[in-house]
């Protein structure tokens, strides 16, 4: 975003004729008798309006080509700034201006400088086109474009309007669009699903601040059954939504989710996981109002709000309990042999999807707008992890006369798995009846649960410790709870003498 560089102010603080540089605003560089703070000031004044926000205590800058907040950085603002200032330091006669440009260290300075910071106008968020928004008052209002005070939010052009259809038109569109998807057959509650990632990528403001959102994971039977086109079709309120790699480690994880905070973008793709998924950095993040971390290259700490739509995509991948009760999930079943045997009446290659933005979105917008003046109807089925997501978004979904997306998934060879097999595990031991670790690990090995655990274990491999621990954990996270209605499951003891039970008359 650059300046407009016919701008010149006439006056500054006690009005003092504003002087300009082969008509380019004059301002004078910090030296002797003119302090950092006093230019901070003054430069924070003329940027106030040129793109440049305040972030909770960090200068950003709207990179409008990639829809995201970047860190203003010393480089750029020495040279940025010139397309509409000229800086200038004294001559030796204090009346001779020699234009020169800022130096890095000046730079920084100006950029952590209070008297700059709190010239500058703030943001939290940014929407990449106009979204409803809840307002103080509770009503529920269309942003315009541009920054909105209130909100802290500013919202960039789309390049087209979006017009709200009554709920009938608006409903049609969205059965259209997702007509060829292949759903599996579980009563329309993936459809739900489905069109409840779309409304919260793009209504997501609608809900009470700090409010949690669930993660929305699409599942395919087999490769080429349209898992990732469904997932970008839920982040269609961006012009594109590019599929992410999942990270590799916890660390990877942190800084995958610190870079999505900083961009301010409130949505994030990752495309094809596989195996096991289990990080407590995306844990805490789906269950925070905000995530802080180390800003990369630096020492600054930043922290920012939480809350962006998490859309994560796997062929039978698995997950912790605690990853289960935060997500929901979209299953596909494609029957066809191979993925290219398809027919399709409509491609939704990027063109496509770029040419229909405008009516889905203004299809959404309708629902949101169709639910509002009913009264807001709640779900009938809610959870406990994000209650105002289920009253809102929920909803919304169930007043427009789909299946609710909280109606449990049904899984088979994915989503937590753990919870499944120790249930059958603990189905399986006699009540009262002492087991050591090695019997269970035997008893699980003959009912085919844990299965990926017990094949390390039994190889007696470099992985074995890893599993048995691994295994030990999870029986240790089931302690004291109910196995069956009448009965819990027992951990006791320590080390060699350590036995496991379930045991009746303790369940309260």
């Amino acid at each position: 975003m650059k300046f407009a560089t016919d701008f010149v102010p006439e006056v500054l603080g006690d009005a003092v004729p504003l002087e300009t540089i082969n008509g380019k605003l004059a301002i004078r560089l910090p030296g002797d008798g003119y302090l950092i703070s006093q230019f901070a000031s003054e430069l924070g004044g003329f940027l106030a309006d040129k793109g440049i926000f305040n972030r909770k205590g960090v200068a950003f800058i709207l990179k409008e080509e990639s829809q995201q907040l970047a860190k203003a950085e010393d480089k750029w603002l020495r040279t940025w700034i010139e397309e509409a200032v000229v800086p200038y330091r004294l001559g030796q006669n204090s009346t001779l201006k020699i234009a020169k440009s800022m130096s890095r260290e000046t730079a920084d300075a100006v950029l952590n400088a209070p008297q700059f910071l709190e010239c500058l106008p703030k943001v939290e968020r940014l929407h990449p086109c106009r979204m409803p928004c809840l307002r103080e008052d509770g009503t529920i209002e269309l942003l315009t474009e541009g920054l909105d005070i209130a909100s802290a939010t500013f919202t960039l052009s789309a390049g087209f309007e979006i017009t709200p259809m009554p709920i009938g038109e608006a409903r049609a569109v969205i059965d259209s669009l997702l007509e060829e998807f292949p759903f599996a057959e579980d009563g329309g509650r993936s459809k739900a699903v489905a069109v409840a990632a779309m409304l919260t990528t793009y209504a997501g403001a609608i809900m009470p601040p700090k409010s949690n959102r669930p993660v929305f994971i699409f599942l395919g039977n087999a490769e080429g059954s349209g898992k990732t086109t469904l997932a970008q079709l839920a982040g269609l309120s961006y012009r594109e939504t590019p599929a992410e790699a999942a990270p590799k480690d916890e660390t990877e994880w942190q800084k995958k989710i610190l870079t999505l905070v900083l961009s301010g973008r409130r949505l994030i793709l990752l495309d094809n996981l596989k195996g096991y998924l289990n990080s407590p950095s995306l844990e805490a993040y789906t269950t925070s109002s905000s995530f802080n971390g180390r800003i990369l290259g630096g020492s600054t700490e930043f922290s920012g709000e939480a809350g962006a739509t998490i859309l994560i995509t796997g062929n039978g991948l698995q997950w912790t309990p605690d990853f289960r009760r935060r997500s929901l999930i979209v299953e596909l079943f494609m029957r066809e042999m191979r993925a290219e045997d398809r027919k399709f009446r409509r491609r939704l290659t990027p063109s496509t999807l770029s040419k229909i933005r405008p009516e889905v979105l203004g299809a959404l917008l309708g629902l949101v707008f169709a639910w509002d003046s009913e009264g807001r109807p709640k779900a009938r089925i809610t959870n406990s992890s994000y209650p105002e997501w289920c009253d809102t978004i929920g909803g919304i979904v169930e007043f427009a006369g789909w299946q609710s997306p909280l109606t449990p998934a049904e899984l088979e060879g994915a989503g937590d798995t753990d919870t499944a097999d120790f249930s059958t595990l603990a189905a399986a031991m006699v009540e009262g009846q002492g087991y050591k670790f090695t019997e269970l690990v035997e008893l699980a090995t003959e009912l085919g649960v844990f299965e990926n655990l017990t094949a390390a274990i039994d190889a007696s491999g470099k992985d074995a410790a890893s599993a048995k621990s691994k295994l030990a954990a999870i029986f240790a996270r089931f302690n004291r709870r109910r196995a069956t209605p009448r009965a819990v499951f027992s951990v006791e003891g320590k080390g060699k003498t350590r036995s496991y039970k379930i045991k009746s008359g303790m369940v309260g």
